[in-house]
């Protein structure tokens, strides 16, 4: 089993999972600080699981784009969780992770996220890195492209689908799937410039 955290935005997310399952998770709309429930959310979870920490074989992380606060206090945790427990670290980038749940779509696929200041950081299906553009350049970039799916968390962009869930359960398993293990003293938050 591994513990999957998120702490990207506005929705907190937990869960269990393993390759194929989901045993149990926590995903709700909580204003931050995530600081001051995560370490709570976990031991709750795995009480009502009865799963001891020595179960877990590994920790999964969203490690970004996003909260500047949410990815830190996340990242720390989960840094912390595999040191001390001696398993390994896994994890993802929100954008590629809101791309990949919708792979399947036959045609472009763009995830776009609020980052403030009137500015969209977005990545399309296929290109390796993410952009930045003010809202209005980012809607005047994708109404240039055709046969496009755009996912979305905080903008207010009409046709597109909202992110309203954390990311945990699909990013959990889009790292096991992929994985994207990585050393935990050299993984730091992804922030935007």
């Amino acid at each position: 089993m591994y513990l999957s955290i998120d702490t990207f935005s506005d929705n907190f997310g937990i869960a269990v999972i393993d390759e194929e399952k989901v045993y149990g998770y926590v995903d709700y709309l909580k204003p931050k600080p995530f600081s001051e429930i995560l370490i709570i959310e976990i031991d709750n979870l795995f009480k009502t699981l009865q799963i001891e920490k020595q179960n877990i074989k590994g920790v999964i992380v969203n490690i970004g784009l996003g909260s500047n606060t949410g990815l830190r206090v996340g990242v720390i945790t989960a840094k912390t969780i595999s040191y001390s427990l001696n398993i390994p670290m896994y994890t993802y980038k929100t954008l590629d992770v809101m791309i990949h749940k919708y792979r399947h779509f036959c045609g472009n696929v763009i995830a776009a996220i609020n980052i403030g200041k009137s500015r969209v950081a977005y990545k399309l299906k296929g290109e390796e890195g993410y952009n930045i553009k003010t809202f209005e350049d980012f809607k005047e970039y994708i109404q240039t492209l055709e046969n496009t799916f755009v996912i979305t968390k905080n903008l207010d962009l009409k046709g597109s689908v909202k992110l309203l869930t954390s990311l945990c359960i699909e990013g959990g398993f889009y790292c096991l799937e992929n994985k994207k293990e990585e050393n935990p003293f050299f993984i730091e938050p992804l922030y935007h410039d």
